[in-house]
């Protein structure tokens, strides 16, 4: 059997319409080439192509124009969302105001007003800006997901967008579906974080009624040597709070963290080392031992909460 023809460049690096193919010069019968499968109606891809979520996108988005958003921008710009949504094959598309949403198999179509500003063009797809994709998730995730998505945008390295730039965003959405929601997601949403996990713990606490946390606050000894900047800490009480994730399970890993907690210990400062053990509550209704453990570390050094008030 013949060998089918060599694509051409810009048909080889992602999946092409067949209006590009036909451009380029490629017969029917050279579409229909074991070499080639189809993503979806209207377009083709290199069968050595990996099925991901980004070639389906692009797929179906070169075919009709859309703008990839809601979950699926989310996961493209890597944003942290539940379990149940994380390996979600429904592709999400937008299409602008004056055009049906899409009708396909295995897509979910949204129609909205989009700005330019709020798309953003890449070399396969494009989709909705971060602000604008944390907006939408607003209308999808609860608040305490929508916070931990939010604090993400504005993580402390490589963040995707400003405490400044968020407001001014906002501030052009009051009265839009969704703004409330994100405006008591945004009272919640802390700056510099380094985690997802960090901020469950943080809103966490808050729950049950323990002060905020200070976030990455720089630890000093009484020398004013920098010791390291703990992922939580109450500077007056000098407890400090780490969450260790499973890459802290490794031999090395456990040796700096024992230094880093020693360091900590000999400064006077408390250490409370908490894990995914620590958040999961023993049985429904129980307090976490994350709670339970902050809060005795708290008391022992002079912490105590403020009195309720009485009821008139």
């Amino acid at each position: 059997m013949r060998p089918p023809s060599e694509l051409p460049d810009d048909l080889r690096r992602g999946p092409f319409t067949l209006e590009q193919a036909r451009s380029a010069g490629l017969t029917p019968r050279r579409l229909r080439a074991r070499d080639l499968v189809r993503p979806c109606t209207g377009a083709r891809v290199s069968a050595a192509a990996e099925a991901t979520l980004l070639l389906r996108a692009a797929a179906v988005g070169a075919v009709t124009g859309a703008v990839v958003s809601h979950l699926s921008a989310a996961r493209l710009w890597g944003f942290p969302l539940p379990l149940v949504w994380q390996n979600n094959e429904v592709v999400h598309l937008t299409c602008p105001a004056g055009r049906r949403a899409l009708r396909r198999k295995g897509v979910a179509g949204h129609q909205l007003d989009l700005e330019p500003a709020e798309i953003t063009p890449g070399r396969h797809v494009q989709c909705t800006s971060p602000l604008r994709t944390w907006f939408d998730l607003a209308g999808i995730l609860g608040l305490d997901d929508l916070v931990i998505a939010g604090d993400f945008l504005l993580r402390r390295r490589n963040p995707l967008s400003t405490l400044a730039e968020l407001d001014s965003f906002l501030a052009a959405k009051a009265g839009r579906p969704g703004y409330r929601k994100a405006m008591r997601a945004r009272a919640l949403m802390r700056a510099h974080t380094d985690s997802p996990k960090e901020t469950e713990v943080r809103l966490l606490l808050r729950r049950y009624g323990l002060p905020e946390p200070a976030i990455n606050l720089p630890m000093f000894d009484g020398t004013g040597r920098w010791i390291q900047d703990p992922d939580m800490s109450y500077e007056r009480e000098m407890v400090a709070i780490q969450y260790d994730g499973g890459h802290h399970a490794s031999a090395a890993q456990r040796r700096s963290d024992i230094f880093r907690d020693e360091d900590a210990k000999e400064a006077g400062w408390r250490v409370v080392v908490l894990t995914q053990l620590d958040l999961d509550p023993l049985v429904p209704g129980m307090e976490p031992r994350a709670v339970t453990r902050v809060r005795k570390a708290l008391v022992e050094r002079g912490w105590a909460p403020e009195p309720a008030r009485r009821r008139r």
